[in-house]
């Protein structure tokens, strides 16, 4: 334990001091007009367990149709507006992805794939103010990660899971990041 917290102490600091890297791309959206917050209470679910995170992905192992790269019932929690995370399975490549306006983070909690970080989207498309998705990745890198691997990626990082197991599968949680103003750190 104690070293997965200082492997996620260094990961988070070698990510702090590294720009997050600029791109056009991460402008293209930035015309579209940004999605109203929800008025009132957001629905807070702040607590789960791994007994309950293995029962919704084993039914989505279950439920997966052919085809489909994630599987639904995947566990979501909130707490107010904007701040989420989920625990996802995955079965087979996700469209790579920009997030222009959040960092995210992942942790490997079961199986493997390789994770290609950073290069260009190929064929950007806005699908809100805040996120890209492509057809590929031009000049990214490819990690292996498997159970056990932390990833910190800044916003305007083109990523995409890719060669998932496609016995096991991936399972990750996944926490997106509103990035701060320059003076909160």
């Amino acid at each position: 334990m104690k070293f997965s917290l200082l492997a996620l102490v260094l990961l988070t600091a070698a990510f702090a001091l590294a720009p997050a890297q600029e791109t056009t791309q991460g402008q293209m959206c930035a015309g579209v007009a940004v999605m109203p917050q929800p008025t009132g209470d957001a629905p807070n679910r702040m607590l789960s367990d791994d007994a309950e995170v293995a029962d919704l992905v084993g039914v989505a192992r279950k439920t997966i149709e052919p085809g489909q790269a994630m599987g639904h019932g995947q566990l979501m929690l909130s707490a107010r507006l904007g701040h989420h995370a989920a625990v996802e399975y995955r079965r087979s490549s996700t469209p790579p992805m920009v997030h222009v306006r959040m960092a995210e983070f992942f942790y490997v909690v079961d199986g493997e794939a390789d994770l290609i970080l950073g290069g260009k989207l190929t064929n950007p498309k806005c699908l809100n103010s805040s996120n890209l998705a492509g057809d590929g990745v031009e000049g990214g890198v490819t990690h292996h990660v498997k159970k056990g691997t932390y990833i910190l990626l800044p916003e305007n990082t083109a990523h995409y899971f890719t060669n998932i197991d496609k016995k096991q599968g991936v399972t990750v949680l996944d926490v997106h990041v509103p990035t701060p103003a320059a003076d909160q750190f």
